[in-house]
């Protein structure tokens, strides 16, 4: 697989993407498609729009795949913040229907907190 290095050869890998979708009738969705450049360390990112079809595609900083957080900067912090972040919201979401139902009893909810 060839790594692009410059904003053109991603250009170009993309209009030979673009162009071999097309040859097997195959659409690329605009909507879904994004692009996520990352300059090399010490440098900036170069502010250049990627085309299909002569459509920019949505330029993002940083986008969660397959559960992580992938970033321009190549930084940890922001997969980090978002994995201990959505357990603490799914133990938060417990508040009303465990730890404060009076139904519930104690070695049920210590059971919850094992789990």
């Amino acid at each position: 697989m060839t790594v692009p290095h410059t904003v053109e050869h991603i250009q170009k890998l993309m209009d030979c993407f673009a162009n071999a979708a097309k040859c097997f009738g195959l659409t690329i969705s605009l909507k879904k498609t994004e692009v996520m450049l990352q300059p090399r360390p010490g440098s900036s990112p170069p502010k250049r729009d990627i085309f299909v079809n002569d459509t920019a595609l949505n330029v993002l900083d940083k986008f969660c795949y397959l559960g992580s957080v992938l970033s321009q900067n190549v930084e940890i912090n922001d997969d980090i913040t978002r994995r201990i972040g959505a357990p603490s919201a799914a133990f938060g979401r417990l508040e009303t229907r465990c730890w404060k139902e009076r139904g519930v009893g104690l070695s049920t909810k210590l059971q919850s907190i094992k789990l």
